[in-house]
């Protein structure tokens, strides 16, 4: 897919307004199409929501936390213009010019960030093997963060292009929204679509460096293979749950994403078995432990009291909800967070009792150089 710049002058005029003018927007390409759809949102605040369950009656784009807290929510962006593609009247954008209401809104939440140390981590990892060993939890994901200048010349809109071109199988967005900030990424992993009759979730782990070999011809480790099952029988689990019984399973299969290479397995059922429970399925799947841990609550103790940098929206999920009759939600992974000079990168890696802490390290290093290589390369 190719995104030719002089194709897209008014969207990145339409980006570049909002972004300077604190306007909430997204701007979304859904995997292995061509089309790019941008929501603005310029008469009225985003609409925090108090609970996933709310997530069956509205319609937009949703944003939500890895978890809810005082800082972080998850909230609604109900769209004023809805644009596809290129087609965005220069009047518009006039208009936005003028448009300050924003200004004044409430920023996101921002702490000290500092690149997390391999010490620190290597650390963290040994902790949870520990901890594991000793029946605390069966599996945790801990990440880290980069943090990184932006060159004096950084155009987002023009970076959101270039995830555009060079991921087409990932979910690739740009996000701006009082209290949430500015988000861009390039997300492989679906956390649950919704189109036609159907409904489709992943389980997704497991990571190696893509080479020139023929995607079938990767192996995995018991590690690997252990810590994708524990997402699988989750996801699965979880259907059952919800009573959701007549679903087809395909997987484990090895699946590329931009750079990596991970195990998939797919999950479809009926649209007619999720009924009007969206927000319970959304309630019950989120975090899932690709991006937390197992149990949950157990792993989530964890992670606050180890990671010493706020995951904010990273690991959380977004994507639009009820346009169309369709839903497509994405887990929010391969992303970078954005601010005026510099940029925070987010990765993570699954642990199990049998990691081994400076491979850990190097995963989450692979996975940084989604995003990494396509800002050094703009």
């Amino acid at each position: 897919m190719t995104f030719e710049k002089s194709s897209y002058q008014s969207l990145n005029s339409l980006q570049t307004v909002c972004l300077k003018q604190n306007i909430p927007f997204v701007s979304y390409r859904l995997p292995l199409q061509k089309d790019i759809t941008t929501f603005v949102q310029h008469l009225s605040i985003p609409e925090k929501l108090d609970s996933l369950i709310q997530s069956d009656t509205k319609t937009g784009f949703v944003i939500a936390p890895f978890l809810e807290n005082d800082n972080h929510s998850t909230y609604l962006l109900n769209p004023d213009k809805i644009f596809h593609s290129d087609n965005i009247e220069r009047q518009f954008i006039q208009t936005l010019e003028n448009n300050s209401c924003f200004l004044s809104t409430e920023p996101a939440f921002e702490e000290e960030f500092q690149t997390s140390s391999s010490e620190d981590f290597i650390q963290q990892v040994n902790n949870a093997k520990k901890s594991i060993v000793e029946g605390a939890f069966h599996k945790v994901v801990l990440s880290k963060i980069r943090l990184g200048k932006l060159k004096a010349d950084f155009d987002a809109g023009n970076f959101f292009l270039h995830l555009c071109e060079k991921y087409p199988h990932a979910f690739v967005y740009m996000i701006q929204l009082p209290r949430v900030g500015c988000w861009i990424g390039a997300t492989p992993e679906p956390l649950l679509v919704i189109s036609g009759e159907n409904v489709r979730t992943v389980s997704l782990a497991g990571t190696q460096i893509a080479t020139e070999a023929g995607i079938n011809a990767y192996e995995w480790s018991q590690k690997e293979i252990e810590e994708q099952g524990i997402v699988t029988d989750f996801v699965e689990k979880t259907l059952q749950s919800l009573d959701i019984k007549d679903y087809s399973k395909i997987g484990p299969v090895n699946y590329r994403a931009a750079n990596l290479i991970h195990l998939k397995t797919s999950f479809e059922f009926a649209r007619t078995d999720l009924k009007n429970r969206l927000g319970d399925f959304l309630k019950a799947l989120h975090p899932t432990p690709s991006v937390g841990g197992l149990p949950k609550k157990e792993a989530h103790d964890f992670i606050l009291a180890n990671e010493k940098h706020d995951r904010a929206y990273y690991t959380g999920f977004l994507g639009p909800i009820n346009i169309d009759g369709e839903t497509n939600l994405f887990v929010n992974l391969r992303c970078l967070q954005l601010f005026k000079k510099e940029f925070v990168l987010y990765s993570g890696a699954g642990i199990t009792a049998s990691s081994v802490a400076e491979r850990e390290w190097e995963e989450t290093d692979n996975k940084m150089m989604t995003m990494l290589n396509a800002i050094n390369n703009l």
